[in-house]
Order: C-alpha cells, then structure tokens, then sequence
C-alpha cells in the first residue's frame, strides 16, 4: 500500500462500470470510495472525508448529474480536482466548472489512469506537497499526462 494515497470519489450509476474504473484506480495505486450518485456522493462530502479527485459520470438517476455535482464540489470544495466523465452527453458552455476535464466515453484506460494521475499532482501541488500517487516518471511510456482545462 502507498502512503499518501490520493483518493478518487468515483460517482458512476452503472454498477460494473464502477467497479471497472474502481479497481482500474486501485491498481495504479489510488484509495477508491465509491458512489452510485450524486446524494451519495455529496454526502461523503459533507461527512469530511478529504477527496482529492472527483471523478464522476453524468448521467444519473438519483439526484442531480456529473455537471451539476461538479458545479456543487467546486463551490464548495475547491481543493478538490474535478473530472467528469460521458458517452452520450457533451458539456455545453458553462457546465464544466473551471479546472475541470472532461473525458468522452468510451475512454481508454490509459487515459483514465493518466488523467487521474494528473489531476493528483494537482491536488498535491496545491495541498503543499502531502499527496503523491506516484511519480510521472513511473508512468508507462503510453501514458501521457493531460493538463486540465479551463
């Protein structure tokens, strides 16, 4: 196990997807806590778990969706990375919040992994240095980080 896991809030309403994306994370060394929506979801928020990365779908059936849980975090949660995710809706202007990436499903794993992993810098960056998943230089040669949006 690392010290110093970043940890993911994985919001997907699709059960295997879930638990796909969830051990997909583990294995690159990520603590994963998992939602099936967005009341899930803001309620591990509101119970002070520390989530570095949000990484949420956004189509739901409960609760609002991917856009709107990602506006509520920003507003609320700003240390938090933010990345969204959806096979059949784009964002318009103005849904994703600023800093967050969008990633159009189906998206390879390789690029999960690296999106995550970049956003973790981030979020290391910005809490002083306290979390670090892994280094990039550990990173496979087919996994490119991607900088976020905004």
């Amino acid at each position: 196990m690392i010290e110093d896991q970043s940890t993911v809030l994985l919001v997907e309403d699709e059960p295997l997807i879930r638990l796909f994306i969830s051990d997909l994370l583990e294995e690159a060394g990520f603590k994963v806590v998992e939602a099936a929506n967005s009341t899930e979801a803001l309620t591990i928020f509101e119970a002070g778990l520390t989530v570095d990365i949000l990484l949420t779908d956004v189509d739901m059936p409960f609760g609002c969706n991917g856009f709107e849980l990602a506006r509520q975090v920003y507003d609320r949660w700003r240390e938090t990375e933010i990345l969204i995710m959806s096979g059949r809706q784009w964002p318009s202007q103005g849904d994703l919040p600023p800093g967050a990436a969008f990633l159009a499903k189906p998206c390879p794993n390789e690029a999960i992994v690296s999106h995550v992993i970049s956003a973790a810098e981030r979020a290391r960056r910005i809490q002083g240095g306290a979390k670090n998943p892994r280094s990039f230089r550990d990173l496979p040669a087919n996994v490119v980080p991607f900088s976020k949006t905004g």
